[in-house]
């Protein structure tokens, strides 16, 4: 019953009308499910930057959709009021190129509020921390530093030319690789 009168719904409707309809409703359910999985953390990385990547990311999948989305209900709405095929074509794109404008500027307003966490570990040179694992002598072995890196305490591997106790302090003379940190004892 639901289906016949669907039907004869979009029979009743001309074909313009028809065409924002298609537009509206298949855009409004990409739309919501892009909502759904990015609220679930779930974001797929639908998100192939055709704009260069700037990092502005007007001209991206999810602001596609919202142009899509928001030109179909803007063109619905304006044949609603009466509006001529060529007004509601103009009304449409109006609605979409603002809610891609509007959708860009708050990803971008996000984009700002996140922190990646990651550390420049180079910064931890001449830096002074503490033995938690002792370290051999003669770089034969490694052992663990805890150390401060804008403002966080971490901990990474150590190791040195001579013997460190627990709790001894130290300075860091090199970054051998992102994980292992050259360390002197403080005198």
């Amino acid at each position: 019953m639901l289906l016949i009168s669907f039907t004869g719904w979009w029979e009743a409707l001309g074909s313009t009308e028809q065409i924002y309809w298609g537009i509206a409703l298949i855009s409004s359910i990409i739309f919501v499910i892009q909502l759904i999985l990015s609220f679930v953390g779930v974001d797929a990385e639908l998100e192939a930057d055709l704009d260069g990547g700037d990092g502005l990311g007007l001209i991206s999948f999810r602001s596609l959709i919202a142009f899509s989305t928001f030109f179909g209900w803007g063109g619905i709405v304006a044949l609603d009021n009466g509006y001529s095929s060529s007004q509601a074509l103009m009304i449409g794109f109006l609605f979409g190129f603002i809610a891609m404008i509007a959708l860009a500027y708050m990803l971008a307003q996000i984009w700002k509020m996140q922190e990646t966490g990651t550390v420049d570990v180079y910064s931890a040179i001449s830096e002074e921390g503490e033995v938690y694992i002792p370290i051999p002598e003669k770089m034969k072995g490694k052992g663990k530093i805890h150390l401060k890196i804008s403002q966080k305490l971490m901990e990474f591997d150590a190791v040195s030319e001579e013997k460190l106790s627990t709790g001894m302090k130290v300075k860091v003379v090199d970054v051998l690789n992102e994980n292992v940190m050259l360390v002197a004892a403080v005198a």
